[in-house]
């Protein structure tokens, strides 16, 4: 049986505010999410020095899928990422559980937040 994941990606700065969609094959686990796909756009977003940056790198991508898509699809996990640009804040969801990230993660501490998703 293969796993699906459906993430949403919420971003909100002074420069743009909306919300993304991704759904994907291959993990079925919050945990397995964030360390794999989620984790990538943290970093990436935290690497970029505008927002506009970060989305038009997703968006050329074509990662991203319609809103009807995304809650037309039958995951084995829902997710989700926010991106607070202007105060440097990054929140992870998956099912009932929410885990801040802190401003400035690297890939080893976003590996350790998953980690602890699965305790």
């Amino acid at each position: 049986m293969s796993h699906t994941y459906a993430l949403s990606i919420r971003v909100e700065s002074y420069e743009f505010s909306g919300e993304f969609y991704l759904v994907g094959e291959g993990y079925g686990t919050g945990e397995e999410v964030l360390k794999h796909v989620a984790s990538d756009h943290i970093l990436a977003m935290k690497q970029r020095p505008h927002v506009a940056e970060y989305l038009l790198e997703t968006l050329q991508a074509g990662e991203t899928v319609s809103k009807s898509d995304y809650e037309q699809a039958d995951p084995t996990v829902s997710c989700g990422l926010h991106f607070d640009v202007d105060h440097h804040q990054f929140r992870f969801w998956a099912g009932d559980e929410t885990v801040e990230i802190g401003s400035h993660p690297t890939k080893s501490e976003l590996r350790s937040i998953a980690n602890d998703l699965s305790t």
